[in-house]
């Protein structure tokens, strides 16, 4: 079968090419890929320096979805044709953190795409216990989603917004776009959405939140109009941008005893200035997000309900073929959101 498949980390080490077709176990599922999405993060840490769960060789890809091909004798959950997505988390179990019930610390965290075979390849075969059901109005496309939406949920749960919170969040990226629409239906006052490219804002307003366009190179710009729209500052202020600079500004947004979640991941080589003396003098919480364990059903929940629509979030398909065409588009523009692959031709992908 055809895959992607990264033999090392780099990119002169990845390559399109064919596999072995997986061996099912009693207890597992081999789902037919009809849509794998691109998470910018981890796929170019593949194509760069690995990430930092990484194992080689492997098939990238944990955001996807598809059709049960295979069922083992066990396995009673799912049956031959059911459409899917799966979550990719596989915690250990065994654990100082999994047994106390904490499985998204595991220590010995496996992840379908890292350090398991993922979904950018024909076929996957995956534990029945992380297959969630997806309904028929939901396609494909929508449902390889799931991932980065239970990512936002859990994001949710550890900012906790509370009725007549002002929510601010940082960042219109896909995850901003997903952190928005669920701020905007959690019991939120007012959610309001900070980013520097006006076609992804444009979307936000579309489905009726607020927005203020950045200027990246003069903060004070988008700081000034934050403090228009909430003259004390916001309740509640979720960072999405994984740019470290922006964290600087950020006490100053913010009411006193607001709640501020880290949700983009920082990079670069230089420490972290954190800000202490402003959260003290504001009696602000600091809060941060990992990822995500068991987070699935309420995502199909939400992309099902119509609370999250993921349909507005894609910028480009592709073929398997295409997949470093489709990386390099993900990378260099500024408008992609999400960059959707599809392992079979497009009218199979849309099969039922």
């Amino acid at each position: 079968m055809k895959a992607l498949l990264y033999t090392e980390a780099g990119r002169e080490n990845g390559k399109v090419t064919d596999i072995p077709y997986p061996e099912c176990m009693d207890d597992q599922v081999i789902v037919k890929v009809m849509c794998c999405g691109i998470c910018i993060g981890v796929e170019q840490g593949h194509d760069t320096t690995g990430t930092s769960l990484s194992k080689y060789p492997v098939v990238p890809g944990h955001e996807f979805s598809g059709i049960v091909h295979e069922v083992g004798k066990n396995v009673k959950n799912c049956r031959v044709g059911d459409r899917v997505t799966v979550d990719n988390t596989v915690p250990c179990g065994t654990c100082y953190y999994c047994k106390k019930n904490k499985p998204i610390h595991c220590r010995d965290f496996g992840s379908l795409g890292h350090n398991i075979n993922g979904g950018m390849a024909e076929y996957v075969v995956v534990s029945s216990q992380k297959v969630y059901h997806i309904p028929e109005h939901v396609t494909f496309e929508e449902a390889s989603m799931t991932e980065p939406v239970a990512c936002c949920v859990h994001a949710m749960d550890q900012i906790d917004i509370q009725y007549g919170d002002d929510v601010l969040v940082m960042g219109a990226g896909p995850q901003g776009l997903i952190l928005a629409q669920l701020a905007k239906n959690s019991g939120a006052a007012r959610v309001a959405v900070v980013g520097s490219t006006r076609k992804k804002l444009d979307i936000l307003e579309r489905l009726g939140i607020e927005t203020i366009l950045m200027d990246r190179n003069d903060y004070s710009v988008h700081e000034n109009a934050v403090m228009e729209k909430f003259p004390l500052g916001v309740d509640c202020l979720i960072d999405a941008t994984g740019a470290k600079e922006l964290v600087y500004s950020v006490p100053k947004l913010m009411k006193m005893g607001g709640r501020i979640l880290g949700y983009g991941y920082y990079h670069g080589g230089e420490e972290l200035a954190f800000p202490f003396s402003e959260f003290w003098d504001r009696e602000c919480t600091y809060l941060s997000t990992l990822s995500q364990v068991g987070d699935f059903g309420r995502a199909v929940d939400a992309i099902a309900t119509g609370k999250v629509n993921t349909k507005v979030l894609i910028s480009n398909e592709y073929a398997l073929d295409d997949y470093f065409d489709a990386l390099d588009f993900n990378i260099n523009s500024r408008d992609a959101i999400k960059v959707l692959i599809h392992p079979f031709d497009r009218e199979d992908a849309h099969e039922k």
